[in-house]
């Protein structure tokens, strides 16, 4: 009974801190800008609070986009949406990202009802 209860508690903890996962980089773009990338899973907030903190105020949304993918790593197409947003800190436009989903189906999209 004792391993059941640690496989169940490795199996929440595990849960819990996939709730929101994010990441990002930076690279110079070709205008000698500073360029950073937000990835985040589950909410695209957690792009926008990334964001917000890198630039310590306003920033300008360049490219978003979201697409499928596991638990951790969106290496492969798994239940998790995950958000990306490419982002350059100083004034912004005012435009939202849009977030439009890329990739292939999401993993219910090929579940077929038959009716008769």
């Amino acid at each position: 009974m004792r391993n059941l209860e640690i496989v169940i508690l490795c199996v929440a903890a595990i849960g819990l801190g996939a709730c929101d996962v994010t990441s990002g980089n930076s690279f110079v773009g070709p205008s000698g800008a500073t360029v950073n990338t937000a990835k985040c899973s589950q909410s695209s907030d957690a792009c926008f609070k990334k964001a917000a903190a890198t630039c310590g105020g306003s920033y300008q949304v360049i490219n978003s986009e979201s697409h499928a993918g596991g638990a951790f790593a969106d290496a492969v197409e798994g239940p998790i949406t995950w958000y990306v947003m490419t982002y350059q800190c100083g004034p912004s436009d005012g435009r939202m990202p849009t977030f439009a989903f890329r990739g292939g189906p999401t993993v219910n999209a090929n579940v077929n009802i038959h009716q008769q």
